[in-house]
């Protein structure tokens, strides 16, 4: 049997440890949130600076209060704009298509054990 003392000392010992690790569990997070902090704030610097140039760029226009022959200029602008690029697109396909296929094998250098 342990005496009355043991048992207090026991559970003093075992507060203590709980005070300690609380404690240094409690540091921790605070460490983190602290760093938190500081990568909270340079989010914010870069942020203000993005807000900046928010103000210069133009907003949407609503197309419900836009003209019937404005939006259909722009639609048509747009549509002839995706073409001229597949047009571009496939041009280029085309002339690279050539440039890999014309090769005439008359005057390539064949290594002599081909012959």
């Amino acid at each position: 049997m342990i005496p009355w003392w043991g048992w207090l000392l026991m559970w003093t010992g075992l507060v203590l440890t709980l005070l300690i690790v609380l404690s240094l569990l409690a540091y921790r997070l605070f460490r983190k949130a602290i760093s938190v902090m500081h990568e909270l704030s340079a989010v914010v610097d870069k942020t203000a600076i993005l807000d900046g140039e928010a103000a210069e760029l133009s907003s949407p226009q609503i197309a419900i209060l836009a003209e019937m022959s404005a939006i259909r200029a722009h639609h048509e602008s747009q549509r002839q704009r995706r073409i001229d690029l597949k047009r571009d697109r496939h041009d280029r396909r085309i002339a690279r298509a050539k440039r890999i296929t014309k090769r005439d094998a008359s005057t390539v250098q064949w290594p002599e054990s081909w012959s």
